[in-house]
Parts: structure tokens; sequence; C-alpha cells
């Protein structure tokens, strides 16, 4: 039975307050419910003092999903009182560094816990070639702990990444726990990218549709009616958000200092992201249930109320500004 808006925000606010850094807070949940982890709310590729990098866990009747590995997260699951290796699949929104940065970690750490069973990754173009690479980076450090611990497999045996190309919505995995749907949003609209060997450059947008959920992963996207489409009547809406004001003057800052030409950079900020304004619009077209707002790029210090302030000027249901290991 799916809660009621106000009920799911008591739920959620109760357990991000009191057992988001709790290892033992998820073995309360009943294993027939879902539970959503976001482990790094960080915005942009900048290391944070106080916020990992964008990834998030959702756990659907014991198994565990991950969505983009940002830097640090294999420690933000074990933080959240999980396993590396208790997860089966990844799915990666897009390929931008700060997404994508803690998978070679992940791959070490999870093939030194005799992973036997191959990982599904899922992501865009140039999602297999990034495991294939990252697998070869880590060629020598597992040529030095083969010898060490013989039952070890091949480190590339047991990851397996396959590449989505599509520019309309598409289910691109399913099983008994969940229906996952990607669409192209308009992260790379302005960007115009030149094709590779691999294919285009895609940024996605992710819907996960559980028993009892659906909750869809904006990734970085700026407006988008695809995205709006994807998000109806969605249970939870896990959305990046970018204080433009902050951002645009940060990037001025340093472009008057070292002399280059960063407007290009200041219309993807400006165009490819997404404004608590913006947030609460799609929010409120889509007919979402609750709005959880994470990739805080411009996020200065703890104190984070513009963002949700920004949002309740369009929407009005429940929104939650996630710090790391909120848990809902």
């Amino acid at each position: 039975m799916k809660l009621a808006p106000l009920a799911l925000w008591l739920t959620a606010s109760i357990s991000a307050a009191a057992g988001a850094t709790d290892p033992t807070a998820h073995s309360a949940i009943p294993a027939s419910e879902s539970r959503l982890v976001i482990l790094g709310t960080g915005g942009g590729p900048i290391p944070q003092a106080d916020r990992s990098q964008p990834a998030n866990l959702l756990i659907v009747r014991g198994k565990a999903y991950l969505i983009d590995c940002g830097d640090g997260t294999s420690r933000q699951i074990t933080k959240a009182g999980y396993r590396v290796n208790q997860i089966g699949n990844i799915f990666l929104t897009h390929l931008h560094f700060d997404h994508t940065g803690g998978l070679s970690a992940f791959m070490g750490f999870d093939w030194m816990a005799k992973r036997t069973q191959p990982v599904a990754i899922y992501g865009p173009p140039g999602s297999e070639k990034l495991v294939q690479t990252s697998a070869a980076n880590l060629g020598v450090a597992e040529a030095i702990f083969a010898p060490q611990v013989p039952d070890l497999l091949p480190l590339a045996s047991v990851f397996a990444a396959q590449d989505f190309d599509l520019t309309t919505p598409r289910e691109i995995y399913r099983d008994e726990n969940v229906r996952v749907t990607a669409v192209e949003n308009s992260h790379y609209s302005t960007m115009q990218l030149p094709p590779r060997e691999y294919g285009r450059d895609r940024s996605y947008s992710l819907r996960f549709d559980t028993p009892d959920r659906s909750i869809v992963f904006t990734g970085d996207t700026g407006p988008s009616a695809a995205v709006e489409a994807l998000a109806r009547d969605a249970d939870i809406l896990v959305s990046e958000a970018i204080d433009l004001d902050a951002v645009t003057a940060s990037i001025r800052r340093r472009g008057a200092k070292d002399g280059n030409d960063l407007e290009p950079l200041i219309d993807h900020m400006r165009h490819e992201h997404l404004t608590p304004e913006e947030v609460g619009k799609l929010a409120t077209r889509a007919s979402v249930k609750m709005v959880v707002l994470t990739h805080l790029a411009g996020a200065a210090g703890p104190d984070t109320s513009s963002f949700a302030v920004g949002v309740r000027r369009e929407y009005s249901g429940p929104v939650v500004v996630a710090q790391d290991l909120d848990a809902f």
C-alpha cells in the first residue's frame, strides 16, 4: 500500500533525522518495502568536506541497486550499513566523472570481497568502455593481490557493462523487484558533442517502479518535457538542483583570474541544470508526491534552506533537501 504524501514525508523525515547514519537502521525496515539511501549529495566535480559525490542506493525486497557511483561511493555504502558485494546492478545516468569517479574503486573493493556473480552495469554509450578501462587500470594491483588470494576470479570477468543508446523512453531493465525506464534528458543539449567510437554521448533520467514505490532520478538535466513525462505521478522525485547565481559568480571569478572565456560553461549551467524553481515546476507538472533534492550545485555550508524555498514557490508538496546518507 502506498503512503499518502504527508505520511511519506513523515516517514522520510524520521528516517533521515534518526536512522541515516545508523548502520543497523535498515534492519528495522520490512523486507517487503523499498528503501532509498542518498549516498552522496555533492553537486559537480568538486571535492567537498561535507558531501560525497553523487550516488544513490535503492533496496527492494532486500536486493540492492546502485544509481551512479561518484567518488567515495564504496565508503558511503559501508557507512549506510551495507556491503559493496550486496550490489548486483549499477545504473549510470551519464558519464561525467562526478557520477562515475568511484566506479574503479568499487570494482576493486568488490573483487577483493570475492565477488563471484557478475555485476551488471547499465548506462549510456561509453559505459562499456568505461568499465573495460577501469578493469585495465586495476590490472597492476590485481596482479599483485592475485597470488596472495588465489581463489579470486579474474577481475574483468565479474563486471559486465551494457550500453543503451536511446532518445525516447525505453525499459532498460526488469526483474522481480523493479522495472527501470530511461529517457534522454537535456543535460548535453547545448554542447554539440562530436560522435565517439562508441556512439553519441547521452545523459539519462531513470524511473524505478517497485511493488510499493515509483522513484525517479533526474540525474543531471535542464528543463525537459521528456523528464516530466517520465516522472508522471511518481512517489518520489530525486532531483538535482543548482544555485545558479552562486555557481555563475564562481565561474566568472575563475574566468577573470585565468583570462579564459567561460561563458559556454555558464550557458551549460543555465540551460542544462535545474534551479529550485524549475524543479518545483517539474514536480507540479508531473504531479509527483514528494521531492528530494540532491546534487546541490553551489551549496555553501550546511544551510541549504534556500533550495527548498525555491522549490516551494512552484510546488505545494513535501520537499526534503537531502544530506549524505539520508534514508527514505
